[in-house]
């Protein structure tokens, strides 16, 4: 152990230095919490996997000394893990009541509703999690319900601000009070936590009513159907739809689980109410286009959404054509440019018009831009900055704004850092290997797991599979059986497998005492020739899977 069981420390276990997957815990009196506990998604180089999971090794050997996870928002890179593993969450979640109501949802989908204690968060709330004492700030993101958390020690107070910017949407009554901030800097803040999503942005994040007016302009204007795709979890932005909808005369229909899943909560914690009655897919073709507007998942061109679908002709129900207008009123999250823009052309090829945020101001972010940043720091006054939540780049931008607004310690971290924040020089004490995890095959694994590594050969390499059956003696009863997957499929492949085969069957004959004592030695030695030969023909070396069978004589 580097540290004391006094020591106040900061671990971020996932979200520095990358977009997404943000879990950070804090540990104090030999006691730790987590505040949020999500995913990230990867890029099209991790072929097979959908989602990237924390590290949960170390917080689950932490056993009763973990106390609980505190949730800022219900956005997947803050939540998404949980259902994951949900099976080794032994302790309480808390969060606000659109959160937990999305969080119940998202474990019911997954069988998991019983298996973790949720607890309502409210915001002003001051609450104790063993040596901590905790509140939840209102702030305004582009979700609902989502806050900042100040942690109290008797060490030193830190400012954990989760995802936020200060103008809020009008549309679902979030109103920040500025005072609210500073007073907590008057109190004193130690260190602040702090979002550099848009450390690079100059000016200010608008609010909702930026992006409202923007669709308000586009939407009435186009002749055909209309599709606007975003963040599911954007009810602020859905809000703003529907209302355009009804001024534009266009009946709406929402495509989606996401979506669902998103709007249905909402409407449990009366966040949305007075909903308008919304159109059925089999309803669709019933009313004009031009009196169509449909809201859809798949913004980021993830390859399972509806938005996908569509733009593949694949469902059965939305056909696109010329004269229909899709709006992408979300921003490009890092690493989703090709997916997105793979959708985009085969609907620009279907002469579909694609607008997007380039084009119109039909989407606002969720984030602190520089002059908002500038004010966090006026209100809290921290002697210690730790930017988080975003890329090198991102962590560098901001450490740089904190320095010219004078903080007197940034620390830049690294997920794995350990970072010491009492005494009389706070600073990185220890690091610990985390690695990236999957869910794959119905379990958790490293991402560094050696079947990806296999399927990545496989896939670049191609695969080969023999056969061979011999006796008790070690002679062969039947030719080695050969076949392969993704190698080449040129007229010389046949005579090539064939002459593989008599190289195997020479091999055999040549060492038939030793095969008749060990397996392993012959398949090893098949695997070397058909490495070179596969090699040397083809310039590929596959992945070789052997298979000896024995057969015994009948008594």
């Amino acid at each position: 152990m580097y540290w004391d069981k006094s020591d106040l420390l900061f671990l971020p276990v996932g979200g520095s230095e990358e977009i997404g997957m943000n879990a950070n815990l804090y540990h104090y009196d030999d006691k730790w919490i987590l505040v949020d506990f999500g995913i990230s998604f990867p890029d099209e180089t991790d072929l097979g996997i959908d989602v990237l999971l924390p590290d949960y090794e170390f917080i689950k050997s932490l056993e009763n000394k973990f106390l609980g996870i505190i949730l800022t928002h219900g956005h997947e890179d803050h939540i998404g893990a949980i259902p994951y593993f949900a099976n080794y969450i032994k302790c309480p979640i808390w969060g606000t009541p659109f959160t937990i109501a999305l969080l119940k949802r998202k474990l019911k989908e997954n069988n998991k509703k019983d298996k973790i204690t949720l607890k309502t968060l409210n915001i002003d709330e001051i609450f104790d999690i063993g040596p901590f004492k905790l509140k939840a700030v209102r702030t305004s993101h582009s979700i609902p319900d989502p806050v900042s958390i100040l942690i109290s020690t008797k060490t030193g107070n830190i400012f954990h601000s989760g995802d936020w910017k200060l103008d809020s949407p009008a549309n679902i009554n979030e109103n920040i009070n500025i005072n609210d901030f500073r007073s907590l800097g008057n109190d004193g803040i130690l260190a602040m936590v702090c979002d550099s999503t848009n450390a690079l942005v100059e000016g200010r994040t608008p609010s909702e009513d930026f992006a409202y007016n923007g669709l308000m302009e586009t939407i009435p204007n186009v002749k055909g159907m209309v599709l606007v795709t975003c963040f599911s979890s954007n009810i602020s932005r859905i809000k703003s739809l529907l209302d355009i909808a009804k001024k534009s005369d266009r009946s709406v229909l929402i495509i989606g689980r996401a979506l669902l899943r998103s709007i249905d909560a909402a409407k449990e914690v009366g966040i949305l109410d007075n909903l308008p009655d919304l159109l059925s897919v089999n309803d669709l073709n019933l009313i004009p286009r031009s009196n169509v507007l449909i809201i859809c998942t798949g913004s980021q061109g993830e390859p399972n959404s509806a938005l996908n679908r569509i733009s593949r002709d694949a469902d059965k129900n939305i056909k696109l054509k010329k004269g229909d207008t899709i709006i992408f009123s979300s921003r490009k999250i890092p690493g989703n440019e090709n997916a997105i823009s793979k959708v985009q052309t085969r609907f620009l090829e279907m002469g579909v018009e694609i607008i997007t945020d380039d084009d119109k101001n039909v989407h606002v972010s969720g984030h602190p831009s520089k002059d908002e940043l500038v004010d966090m720091y006026s209100y809290i006054k921290p002697k210690i900055s730790i930017p988080v939540h975003g890329t090198r780049e991102h962590i560098n931008a901001h450490a740089e704004l904190a320095h010219q607004c004078q903080v007197p310690l940034i620390i830049k971290p690294k997920n794995g850092d350990i970072i010491k924040l009492n005494g009389s020089s706070p600073k990185v004490i220890s690091k610990m290997d985390f690695v990236n995890h999957v869910y794959d095959a119905g379990e958790i694994v490293p991402v560094d797991n050696e079947r990806f590594t296999v399927r990545r050969h496989s896939l670049w390499n191609g695969f080969v599979s023999i056969s061979v059956v011999i006796n008790e003696e070690g002679y062969l009863i039947a030719p080695p059986q050969i076949s392969q997957i993704g190698v080449s499929d040129s007229n010389k492949m046949d005579n090539f497998l064939i002459n593989i085969s008599l190289k195997i069957e020479s091999l055999i004959d040549e060492n038939m005492l030793s095969i008749s004592k060990s397996d392993d030695d012959i398949i090893n030695k098949i695997k070397k020739i058909i490495r070179s030969e596969f090699k040397s023909t083809f310039l590929k070396r596959p992945a070789v899977s052997v298979h000896v069978n024995r057969v015994n004589k009948e008594k």
